[in-house]
């Protein structure tokens, strides 16, 4: 199919543009041990090291970037709808920017993965790169580059292109080159490496009948006749959605001086959706439910709520339900009169009188008991409180954020919560995602924690290795964030200075070593490694372990095979006592939880206590 070759011009790519797309990435993930050979490349082992599966969560990671596979010709599906909705000359401005944001991004992991390595050595790493994604083969034909002067000049062959082969079995041979999202890679890729703008061109190409594709890379203002390549780029519309601009990746850039007013890291869509909601009911005066597992964040995003609302300038009190015995409850959340009961001396302002104007945050509020939650449920309904001991009803105005780790339907369902309450409570949800659920901030995470904590402890670290960043990426986080947190500072004083934190500095006494992600070997094939955290809570139980051994295992088969006779008639009498039975389902629950009494006690429909106590008689 021959094309008439398009006059499309573009405007100049301005100042303000150049600047936010081509600006250096601030470095999230280091990993400063030896990685070059005597080539100055980075070896296929190496590269292969930056590629980590996690089948059991349908996830693929490629230098901390989650990755997906497509069929060849379901890219090429998609090539031709854009083709024959949008015409030729905007798919291919489409198809190019999306290869520069893929190029940029590469080329930020690369220099974040391999900081020591010059710019030749980086450079080299971003056609490697692209081989390994399965886009094309590339051959150097001619590199040149010398950072001193400016002077930069690239020329490969490109052999087994993925996009040529679909634009031909589409449209055949044609008059134009059709490689348009793998210049865009080629051209972000250096752009972004080198900080300025380089502009690549496809000179032949297979779907003009060559035998090969060869492109040749010059700084932007080397080439003549350059507004027809920023044409496909469009500098005005990609610089409204790019990455690069004010977008998620530059607030996140803002995290390296480790501010603990903006303590809210995160970019997956999960995170991004509970900040938005966050965000969105800050201003109003409304009640807030935050939900989700222990660990997750629920205090941090209750103080961030607080510092968006109307009442930053006044009180935040905070309070842990679970902490709280039964019997001072009430004049923990009221206060109490002088002389209300033996040892009260004096009089003292509840929580609610001291979050007067403010914000009172109840933290577990479901360990409460039903006497407690309807002095609450009152305290909200009629905004006024009384000490024990008083008389004198007092005017509160506080806006209560409550949090828990249950779900509190199943707890209304089953007795344990007041109904009227949850409804009180449940006016604005906020469900916060676990972290297996948000792993592209685990990179972010992990960086963040770093400077925190080697500025509190005084260290000096080179910091992560490739291993240890592909295995937490995999890992199932039983804890977290506050275990990704509590590994991160284990690790920051494990290590010694100037080293880099790897998996052995983060392995507790007598804990087995967290294996490392399955990746893929020199040759390209997928390693076998047996995970040890696909269940994850071998690692984090030991109190709960059982010389029976774990998992399914842990109840003994005589002891199923009696139950199940029992249960079906077969047998008259349940020859294993029943509190072998729910101890051994109690284990089973506490290893699935990863230590969790809260989470097992939820598995098995069993209150906190109850598990607590078969626990404490085992």
């Amino acid at each position: 199919m021959t094309r008439t070759p398009s006059t499309k011009t573009g405007r100049p790519a301005d100042e303000d543009f150049l600047k936010q797309m081509l600006g250096r990435h601030k470095r999230l993930i280091v990993d400063r041990a030896s990685q070059f050979g005597t080539s100055g490349l980075p070896s296929a082992e190496q590269l292969a090291q930056t590629v980590a599966f996690a089948p059991q969560d349908g996830s693929i990671w490629l230098c901390g970037q989650r990755m997906m596979l497509m069929q060849g010709s379901a890219f090429g599906s998609i090539r031709r709808e854009l083709i024959e909705a949008l015409g030729f000359d905007k798919a291919r401005g489409l198809l190019t920017r999306i290869g520069w944001q893929a190029g940029a991004r590469d080329a930020a992991q690369v220099s974040e993965q391999w900081p020591d390595g010059d710019d030749a050595s980086l450079y080299s790493a971003g056609p490697r790169l692209h081989m390994l994604e399965g886009m094309v083969n590339v051959e150097v034909v001619r590199f040149e580059i010398d950072s001193g002067v400016g002077h930069f000049y690239s020329e490969f062959l490109w052999h087994n292109s993925l996009e040529d082969d679909e634009h031909i079995a589409a449209y055949g041979l044609g008059g134009e080159p059709a490689c348009w999202m793998e210049i865009g890679y080629a051209s972000g890729y250096a752009s972004s490496l080198l900080g300025r703008l380089v502009v690549f061109r496809e000179l032949e190409c297979r779907s003009m009948g060559h035998p090969a594709c060869r492109i040749v890379g010059k700084p932007a203002d080397q080439w003549d006749d350059i507004d027809v390549d920023l044409a496909y780029l469009d500098p005005g519309d990609f610089l409204s959605r790019s990455t690069y601009a004010s977008g998620t990746e530059t607030r996140v850039a803002e995290l390296e001086d480790a501010d603990d007013s903006k303590p809210l890291v995160g970019i997956s869509a999960a995170f991004v959706v509970a900040t938005q909601l966050l965000h969105r009911v800050a201003p109003t005066q409304a009640t807030v439910l935050l939900t989700g597992e222990s660990g997750v964040g629920k205090e941090l995003f209750a103080r961030s709520l607080h510092q968006a609302s109307s009442r930053q300038h006044l009180p935040l009190v905070a309070l842990n339900c679970a902490t709280l015995p039964e019997n001072l409850v009430e004049a923990e959340l009221f206060g109490v009169e002088r002389g209300a009961f033996t040892g009260a001396e004096r009089s003292r302002p509840g929580r609610f009188e001291r979050a007067h104007g403010g914000t009172l945050f109840l933290d577990e509020i479901a360990t409460l008991s039903l006497s407690a939650q309807s002095k609450i449920l009152r305290a909200l309904q009629e905004g006024e409180i009384e000490r024990v001991g008083g008389t004198v009803p007092i005017r509160v105005d506080v806006r209560v954020i409550a949090a828990t780790n249950l779900d509190l339907r199943r707890e209304v369902e089953a007795g344990r919560f007041r109904e009227d309450l949850f409804y009180r409570l449940n006016v604005f949800p906020i469900h916060l995602p676990p972290l297996r659920e948000r792993r592209e901030d685990i990179p972010l995470l992990m960086s963040y924690f770093l400077r925190h904590f080697t500025q509190r402890h005084g260290r000096r670290l080179a910091g992560f290795s490739t291993r240890l960043v592909n295995a937490l990426l995999t890992y199932r986080f039983p804890g977290n964030i506050r275990e990704l947190q509590n590994l991160i500072e284990r690790g920051v004083i494990s290590a010694g200075d100037g080293e880099v934190i790897d998996i052995v500095h983060l392995a507790e006494v007598g804990a087995p070593l967290m294996d490392t992600a399955i990746g893929l070997t020199p040759e390209g094939r997928l390693s076998a490694v047996e995970r040890r955290d696909e269940v994850p809570d071998k690692v984090r139980a030991p109190a709960c372990s059982m010389e029976e051994g774990s998992g399914a295992k842990a109840i003994h088969e005589p002891m199923l095979e009696g139950l199940q006779a029992f249960v079906s008639g077969s047998q008259r009498v349940l020859n294993t006592p029943l509190a072998d039975i729910e101890l051994h389902l109690v284990r089973l629950a506490m290893e699935r939880s990863g230590g969790n009494i809260t989470a097992a006690a939820q598995m098995l429909g069993m209150s906190r206590a109850q598990v607590s106590y078969r626990l404490k008689g085992s």
